[in-house]
């Protein structure tokens, strides 16, 4: 059905990956690719063959297996990729049909339907990912986007099966010609997105903000990024007013050491004074939208209810990326029965005490609504505890799990019980 399959991100929206490959979409992770900045030209790939077939593959209503990240989301009720990028083409998935026939870009569908997927638009929503260079090595991330966790890999595959060593790239900004060239390919942009790595850590990000700035460009432009939180530059006081809006997300997932476990080796008292620093930074630029992106693990949810209450006290929005699948042996779905109850009473209890009702804001980056949003996501994590299914696998999941865990803390030195007793008797039962 049309309505549960069909997006319009390949109508605007193209990726560029770590490397400098082309993806089809920020959230689609293909195991292939063939296109490459360095070789072919941003409008090149996006009227090239790839994404007609995808255009034409969504258009026709098929379910696409790159498209699964979203429809995973979907199934939960949670605002998924798919549904935001709906919504910049002014269709709902509340009133699909109508609103479909309604949108400014329905000619290019019907355009892109009667010509096999082609289509006369260029893109103007872009994420570029700047590269794998960063300060951290987050448990949960992959190390395609971590420098530093490539460097645990490499050292962790020679001891467990759990741990493939990462195949060695180049990222591509370090070419400065081809970022030059880059640069000059992007003046149809009206929203861009870079990503790391650690973004503030790496020179591109500050190149290409500059680039926009200095060009007259940036007052046109929506910039967003995402940082984790362990770097403030005073360059960002200067960059962020240049443009027409900027989004600043900062990866978290505690506002308690925890988070240091989690996204190793993070300072939570660092990470919470430079969030003070960038709330700062939005009471003098009331362009800058700040939102803290989290995505909650076994271990991480049971805490949730207090960064939900720091995000409704500093009126900062909630942005939950998605649900974490990978690695499966930290999703929440592995939850003892006792501690998945205590977080649902928890989470309860924050809805009681600030009276929260469900809005079904599907713009979670709109300024004015950041009370809605944060109203729903809290709601969405209790509908998915009380409803997720247990999997099938669990027992092996949980022997994962104690590998993966003792594997990382063999190179770091702590303990997850250090950080989370209340696992304790869960993690001793499991062979922890």
């Amino acid at each position: 059905m049309l309505k549960n399959t069909f997006c319009s991100s390949p109508w605007f929206h193209v990726r560029v990956t770590y490397d400098g490959s082309f993806e089809k979409c920020r959230w689609v992770k293909s195991a292939d690719h063939t296109d490459n900045i360095q070789r072919t030209s941003l409008l090149q790939y996006f009227t090239g063959k790839e994404m007609n077939q995808f255009r034409s593959s969504l258009i026709q209503g098929q379910s696409v297996p790159d498209c699964e990240t979203c429809y995973y989301q979907d199934q939960f009720g949670k605002v998924s990729g798919r549904q935001k990028q709906l919504l910049k083409s002014a269709v709902r998935t509340d009133d699909f049909v109508n609103s479909l026939l309604s949108s400014p870009h329905r000619e290019d569908f019907v355009y892109s339907n009667s010509h096999n997927g082609e289509t006369t638009r260029v893109p103007t929503d872009l994420q570029i990912d700047l590269g794998n260079l960063c300060n951290s090595a987050c448990i949960m991330c992959d190390p395609v986007a971590s420098s530093r966790l490539t460097q645990d890999y490499n050292k962790l595959s020679q001891r467990s099966s759990l741990f493939i060593k990462p195949a060695q790239y180049q990222s591509w900004t370090e070419n400065e010609a081809v970022l030059t060239t880059f640069l000059e390919q992007i003046t149809n942009a009206k929203y861009i997105h870079l990503l790391g790595g650690e973004t503030l850590y790496n020179q591109a990000f500050y190149k290409i903000c500059n680039q926009l700035i200095d060009t007259g460009r940036s007052r046109q432009v929506i910039m967003g990024t995402t940082t984790n939180g362990t770097i403030y530059t005073p360059e960002l006081e200067h960059i962020i007013p240049q443009f027409e809006e900027f989004h600043l997300g900062i990866s978290i997932e505690s506002v308690t050491a925890l988070n240091d476990y989690v996204r190793y080796p993070s300072d939570i008292a660092t990470v919470l004074a430079n969030i003070d620093r960038f709330i700062a930074l939005r009471d003098r630029y009331a362009g800058l939208h700040l939102t803290l992106r989290i995505t909650p693990n076994l271990f991480t949810i049971y805490e949730i209810d207090q960064l939900f209450e720091y995000m409704i006290e500093q009126r900062i929005t909630a942005e939950s990326c998605n649900i974490l699948h990978k690695p499966e042996c930290l999703r929440m779905e592995l939850l003892p029965r006792d501690i998945r109850s205590e977080v649902i009473a928890k989470l309860e209890n924050l809805i009681e005490r600030y009276a929260l009702a469900k809005h079904h804001v599907t713009n979670v980056r709109n300024p004015h609504l950041v009370d809605q949003v944060n109203a729903d996501t809290i709601i969405d994590y209790v509908e998915f505890l009380r409803n997720y299914q247990e999997p099938e696998n669990r027992t092996a999941l949980e022997s994962q799990l104690v590998e993966f865990l003792k594997a990382f803390e063999s190179l770091r030195n702590n303990s997850i019980l250090d950080y989370a007793p209340r696992y304790t008797d869960f993690l001793r039962r499991i062979g922890y």
